[in-house]
């Protein structure tokens, strides 16, 4: 598996609402094609690695947080 972290710049108030953002990226990113699983409030898992770099490519617009490459 491949994974992604959100650095949330500023944090959610709560770790819900902070769950929620990343449920909706993976919303995102399963509209264009990209299947996904959540594995915590932050993380995001990939199939391939292929899908990450896409995934970043995504998810790199959003105001909300930052997406890194967790190796």
């Amino acid at each position: 598996m491949y994974e992604v972290k959100l650095v949330y710049d500023p944090e959610p108030q709560t770790l819900t609402l902070k769950e929620s953002i990343t449920y909706c990226a993976t919303v995102e990113l399963f509209l264009r094609g990209i299947y996904t699983a959540q594995s915590s409030a932050t993380r995001i898992l990939f199939e391939t690695e292929r899908d990450r770099t896409l995934g970043l490519l995504i998810l790199s617009g959003s105001t909300s947080f930052t997406p890194v490459c967790v190796n």
